[in-house]
């Protein structure tokens, strides 16, 4: 079975495939075409693949059929599925209790899944933003196992049937610590738009119903701007070049490159998406030349330092004014809600004249709402982040 270090390669490996032991003809979903394919399979009519053998015992039978129908109906005892650091796990049902230890990616996916009040632990970065707060207020009482470091004592006294964590942990060490089923998560810088941590926690929960519907929701928010970008010529789209913070001479890089690509624009240091965040000099800004700036968490101050910066006088953004706060990560990678919402404001930003009649602020409020359950939160987030605001 192969192993990978982070949620991103998972992503590229998988191209967004149902991981799920059962998915046997690959089509993403399970179903009786599944059972058909199994039974092919063992005529010997049909090819072997990965997630055939649904019941995961080494051969493909009647009993991986089985298996498949009881998933299809609701109910298998068991499931098993391959987490985001590519190690097939095997999901016991009901998960009744759980440990949120992936920072705020497994607790924002618990959130957007109805599945909060399962929450018995939470690792200590989990709730650190407003929308968690507004939905879930119930996890500020809820107890901190660590943070780069699990309490695994503590997570034991808790009696969790899951724990969800990082990918970059020692996920094995972990659950033979603690003799609980652990399962990685992550969705990386450069697959900020991907749906395979909701998906995966969505089944690990028995909710995949719910993270499907969520995941067709934000398919289709994409596809509207998508659907214009594509048509673009790269001559006509800016060169954005996105930032976590502007100051002391250097800027801190952070790529945003499926959400800059999304919106219509060419990301001008494409190979920062998978290195975190790197310290870039002006000179490098000034040979990139970048139409747009995007600055996570971006201060005014900043921003104004920047625009009367005279070395940068001659930077196609500064001579235009155009830096813009944007507010991507939040906290965290797996950020599928807030990312759609900062691909319609970047599309707006971007390319006004296409995009005129796009209300940002109230699309913005109905998706988080979707997600969160609470109504206004895009408008904090442009109030709280200072983010731009059409008149």
């Amino acid at each position: 079975m192969p192993s990978f270090a982070y949620g991103d390669s998972f992503t590229r490996a998988y191209e967004n495939t149902l991981t799920v032991y059962g998915n046997a003809n690959l089509d993403n979903v399970i179903d009786e075409n599944d059972v058909e394919y199994v039974r092919g399979i063992i005529d010997g009519t049909g090819d072997e693949t990965q997630f055939a053998d649904a019941n995961y015992d080494g051969q493909i039978d009647e009993d991986d059929i089985a298996q498949i129908e009881a998933i299809i109906t609701g109910n298998e005892t068991e499931l098993t599925l391959l987490d985001m650091a590519g190690r097939a796990v095997t999901v016991p049902r009901p998960i009744e209790r759980v440990v949120s230890a992936a920072g705020l990616d497994s607790t924002r996916a618990l959130v957007y899944l109805d599945d909060e009040d399962k929450i018995v632990g939470i690792g200590m970065y989990s709730t650190t933003w407003s929308p968690i707060n507004y939905a879930a207020p119930e996890l500020a009482d809820v107890s901190v196992v660590g943070s780069s470091e699990l309490n695994i004592e503590q997570i034991a006294i808790l009696d969790p049937d899951v724990i969800f964590v990082g990918t970059s942990a020692n996920l094995d060490e972990i659950q033979e610590k603690t003799h609980i089923l652990t399962v990685g998560v992550l969705s990386g810088i450069d697959s900020c738009l991907a749906f395979d941590m909701l998906r995966t926690v969505g089944w690990v929960m028995g909710s995949e119903d719910r993270a499907e519907e969520l995941i067709a929701y934000a398919d289709g928010k994409l596809s509207k701007v998508t659907d214009i970008t594509s048509e673009i010529p790269d001559d006509e789209k800016p060169r954005v070049y996105s930032c976590s913070g502007l100051h002391e001479g250097i800027t801190t890089a952070l790529s945003y490159k499926l959400v800059v690509e999304a919106a219509g624009g060419i990301d001008v240091a494409p190979e920062l998406a998978n290195y975190g965040k790197t310290k870039v000099s002006k000179e490098n800004i000034i040979d990139w030349n970048p139409d747009v700036i995007i600055v996570h968490n971006g201060d005014p101050a900043e921003i104004e330092a920047v625009l009367s910066d005279p070395v940068l006088q001659n930077v196609n953004a500064v001579k235009n004014g155009s830096i813009y706060p944007v507010k991507i990560g939040l906290g965290g990678k797996g950020i599928l809600a807030q990312s759609v919402t900062q691909v319609l404001y970047l599309a707006k930003l971007f390319h006004p004249d296409e995009f005129g009649d796009l209300d940002v602020e109230e699309e913005g409020n109905e998706i988080l709402k979707t997600f969160y359950g609470v109504d206004g939160l895009y408008t904090d987030l442009v109030n709280e982040f200072q983010l731009y605001r059409w008149e």
